[in-house]
């Protein structure tokens, strides 16, 4: 169940992935042009599924529903196996025999092999004087005292017991790893459940503002203000950086927090982040615009230029020329002037001209002067230049769950942290009349395990030869 739910959750997290690379995040703004483009039912089960905030809608909260489950159920049923190793230290118990594959060793008391002899002088020194003890309180505290010593250096710890003549001991190294295990597990725990309190509880909307503009902040919190907003080009006219200057405006008029918002610089004001995430074209508003406009009768074209809302009297006539909608991708759907996208593709400008005679309408095209309304009054209007109102488009976010969150993050940090510098092993070894014999039984990694124990059983050999030779109860000559 477990690996069917990663498999599931990997899947959802994926497709919400592709979901925001190819679905606008501001459909619920912009839904009418939208459902123009791919059709009302396709853009109903968009927004039905929350696809252009995939990580936020239904299916994916019981995605990661689901996933926590399956964690936490793994956890509660596995916490023993994963705390008690570290809290515990294993009894000791007699070695397993040999032969089965595991490093192990045997340093015997009553001499040493040929081969170590002619190696070691001391050890060639000690099998042929040492007399063959019988194994008393001394020596075995002696030899277990050595065992110790090695092992600690080795970062073990040892836990004893006495067995008739015989001293049993377990010598444990990286114990805490378990204890990392169930901590990176608790990790997972907590950023599931801080996931998915932030996108069941959360919000994250696009709103837009030009400046002057004032935004609310829900639950009547304060207001974001638009001080300004700059499209910073770069070579060739590419768009190199939007910068918005955002102030937050308290319920009183005053200024709480202020700040340059620009890609990765967010603005944060208690519970809200706030991101420079786009940018987009007004409609039916603009800055400025340019007309040179002919009256009936006149020779000369009069250039005028003009505010959206602004009208400007023609002169040397009684006719008024007033600014109207403008669209920046006109298309006349359904007899109805409609902008079906934000991109300057086709910008229209609605023109009234009023007199004492009447008033007439139409609109002029800045890419196609040629074609437009043709008006009685007068004999030529051509539009020579626009400049659109552009506004900033800000990614406001509140996330519940980012601390619990965050506390996740750092608990599976920790874990993993413990799991990549613990290397659990355990030894368990016998000290008998005859000598200490040892057995490697848990580790990961052999190769590495069966050097430490052969460079174990060295310094064991060597201790021992100090031992027979009278070397003292510390083991030093």
């Amino acid at each position: 169940m477990a690996m069917v739910t990663i498999a599931i959750l990997l899947g959802a997290s994926v497709a919400g992935w592709i979901m925001t690379e190819i679905i606008p995040p501001d459909l619920p703004r912009q839904r009418e042009i939208y459902s123009e483009r791919w059709g009302e039912r396709a853009a109903a089960m968009v927004e039905k599924l929350g696809l252009y905030d995939p990580f936020r809608s239904f299916w994916y909260t019981g995605v990661l529903a689901m996933f926590f489950a399956v964690l936490l159920l793994c956890l509660a049923s596995r916490w023993r196996t994963f705390l008690l190793p570290s809290l515990r230290m294993p009894a000791p118990a007699e070695p397993p025999p040999g032969g089965d594959g595991r490093p192990g060793f045997e340093v015997r008391f009553d001499g040493l092999s040929a081969e170590q002899a002619g190696r070691d002088p001391l050890m060639h020194y000690a099998r042929a004087y040492a007399v063959k003890p019988a194994l008393g309180e001394d020596l075995a505290g002696q030899a277990l005292q050595a065992a110790r010593r090695v092992f600690r250096r080795r970062g073990y710890r040892i836990a004893q017991r006495r067995e008739g003549e015989a001293v049993l001991f377990t010598a444990v190294a990286g114990r805490w790893r378990s204890l990392g295990n169930f901590v990176f597990h608790l990790g997972l725990i907590l950023i599931t459940a801080g996931g998915a309190i932030g996108s069941r509880f959360g919000d994250s909307k696009i709103l837009f503002g030009g400046r002057g503009d004032t935004i609310p902040l829900r639950g009547g919190e304060g207001s974001i203000r638009v001080d300004d907003f700059q499209i910073v080009l770069g070579e060739g006219g590419r768009v190199k950086d939007y910068i918005a200057s955002l102030a937050i405006v308290g319920p009183g008029g005053d200024v709480l927090a202020a700040k340059d918002v620009r890609v990765n610089h967010p603005l944060r004001f208690g519970r809200y982040s706030i991101y420079q995430n786009s940018y987009t074209i007004a409609e039916d508003d603009f800055a400025s615009a340019r007309l040179a406009v002919t009256p009936a009768g006149y020779d000369a074209a009069i250039r005028l230029n003009i505010a959206h809302g602004g009208s400007v009297q023609l002169p040397g006539t009684a006719w008024t020329l007033r600014a109207g909608r403008f669209k920046p991708d006109f298309r006349l759907i359904g007899g109805e002037p409609r902008s079906v996208s934000r991109s300057l593709n086709n910008p229209a400008l609605e023109i009234h001209i009023e007199g004492p005679d009447g008033r007439e309408s139409g609109w002029v095209f800045l890419l196609h002067p040629g074609v437009g309304t043709i008006f009685e009054r007068l004999s030529r209007v051509v539009l020579e230049d626009l400049e659109p109102r552009f506004l900033t488009g800000l990614k406001v976010g509140v996330n519940p769950g980012a601390s619990v969150l965050l506390a996740g993050m750092i608990m599976a940090s920790a874990g993993l942290l413990a799991l990549m510098l613990q290397h659990h092993r355990v030894v368990r070894g016998k000290i008998d009349g005859t000598g200490i014999t040892a057995v490697g039984v848990v580790s990961r990694w052999k190769v590495s395990f069966s050097r430490e124990i052969e460079a174990v059983a060295r310094e064991l050999e060597q201790a021992v030869a100090v031992m027979m030779t009278g070397g003292g109860k510390d083991g030093r000559r």
